[in-house]
């Protein structure tokens, strides 16, 4: 695991303040609530949605991402302009008869009530719906906790089918995690391998269909569209990222994500780093006021963010050194471990084919302490990292113990929207 390699003391003061009682960076124990959450906190998500509802926080953010939600899809820009890079409809490998079985099978075994919740046309406007937060409204559907044990199952043998095989592993171990971070801190029922809703749109074995899983740090959009297979947005994430006990210990999620950014921005020729980092610390007091969101963090294309203006900042790709455009495709894959052999190709080499046009955001250090954010951006990919403080542990500043990645396909790419128009 990283955090057992050989570190370089902490030195600069304000990391020390923040992070002296950890044995390596990825040391979360120092942060676990010293009691355990009233019983009282200790309830279901629906209920537990039904009280924060009570706050205007909450009643705000749900009632600001219900009207982002019901404005007319556009799809990610960088200046507010529709740019499409003419990305085309052709087979790329999807596992389309294993997941047509899968999804067959999980209608068959669905009460009527049940699927009379997460059924939707191909073309539903709740595509849009997902967000990371553990609550779970009334528009969210119906929750897998909520399920039998056959409902879940199938629903687990559709995410299996519709996914690599590590990619799925990857999905397990995110949704341990939750389970895991419940525990930790007295919240079971709340925080589980199962909190997280379902969505099926369009018939199965149809031109246009797929399905949606998101809540807790884990969201997924998954559509085929005649032959080719769409897995966008995606939002994976992990508080804390390591489980030191009981059968998932040793679990370091997103260790190759940071490692491979590290590697990347490390090797860059000084001058090129000096243009990538656009702030020095993301430390509480050092990132300018408004530019960090109380759900989303540092994060630009977060839950209903679709529309979004996101300019191109930092350093563009087309000024690297051969090495460097290497280590960037290698940064890329890490995000994309979801994929199925086929499509992950194909999503690469959409990438690679745009890197001249890709841009390098960073903002934080790059030692091996300090918290960072980081952003690439090109007309087809959109991929965010970022270290986060507590939500549910204690730490006050962003700690490389809680991370958020995120993936999306700009220029109207999302959903596969772009390519709707060719069927």
């Amino acid at each position: 695991m990283t955090h057992n390699k050989t570190l370089n003391p902490l030195t600069d003061e304000k990391l020390k303040a923040a992070f002296g009682a950890m044995a390596h960076p990825r040391d979360f124990r120092p942060f676990v609530p010293k009691e355990k959450a009233p019983a009282s906190l200790n309830t279901s998500r629906r209920d537990r949605t039904d009280e924060v509802m009570e706050t205007a926080l909450i009643r705000e953010t749900h009632d600001l991402w219900g009207a982002l939600m019901a404005e007319p899809y556009k799809g990610i820009t960088t200046d507010g302009t529709l740019c499409p890079p003419g990305r085309v409809l052709q087979p790329n490998g999807a596992p389309r008869a294993a997941m047509e079985e899968a999804a067959k099978a999980l209608l068959a075994v669905l009460r009527p009530e049940i699927a009379a919740k997460i059924r939707f046309a191909a073309d539903a406007p709740e595509w849009r719906r997902w967000h990371n937060m553990p609550v779970q409204w009334h528009r969210d559907g119906f929750g897998l906790e909520e399920m039998n044990e056959a409902e879940r199952a199938a629903t687990h043998a559709l995410l299996a089918a519709s996914l690599s095989r590590a990619g799925y592993a990857h999905l397990l171990e995110l949704m341990e995690i939750n389970r895991f971070s419940g525990a930790l801190i007295g919240r079971e029922k709340y925080l589980n391998e199962n909190c997280y809703q379902i969505g099926l749109f369009g018939e199965p074995g149809e031109r246009i269909w797929g399905f949606q899983i998101y809540g807790h740090h884990l969201c997924l959009a998954c559509r085929l569209i005649g032959d080719t297979y769409v897995l966008s947005p995606t939002f994976l994430a992990a508080e804390p990222s390591v489980v030191d006990e009981g059968r998932f210990a040793g679990t370091d999620a997103f260790v190759e994500n940071e490692d491979a950014a590290l590697a990347l921005l490390r090797g860059l020729d000084p001058e090129l780093r000096r243009k990538a980092v656009t702030l020095n610390s993301i430390l509480s007091a050092d990132v300018p006021e408004g530019r960090r969101h109380w759900a989303d963090s540092l994060h630009l294309g977060g839950a209903f963010q679709d529309n979004r203006v996101i300019p191109l900042e930092g350093v563009s790709a087309s000024h690297f050194r051969p090495e460097d455009k290497k280590r960037l495709m290698a940064l890329f894959e890490t995000f994309f471990l979801l994929l199925p052999e086929g499509p992950k190709a194909s999503r690469l080499a959409e990438i690679e084919a745009h890197l001249d046009e890709t841009w390098l955001t960073w903002m934080g250090g790059y030692d091996d302490w300090a918290p960072f954010y980081f952003r690439l951006h090109s007309p087809v990919v959109l991929a965010e990292f970022d270290h986060h403080q507590a939500v549910f542990l204690t730490n006050a500043e962003p700690a490389r113990f809680h991370i958020h990645t995120l993936t999306r396909i700009p220029e109207g790419g999302d959903y596969g929207m772009d390519l709707l128009s060719a069927i």
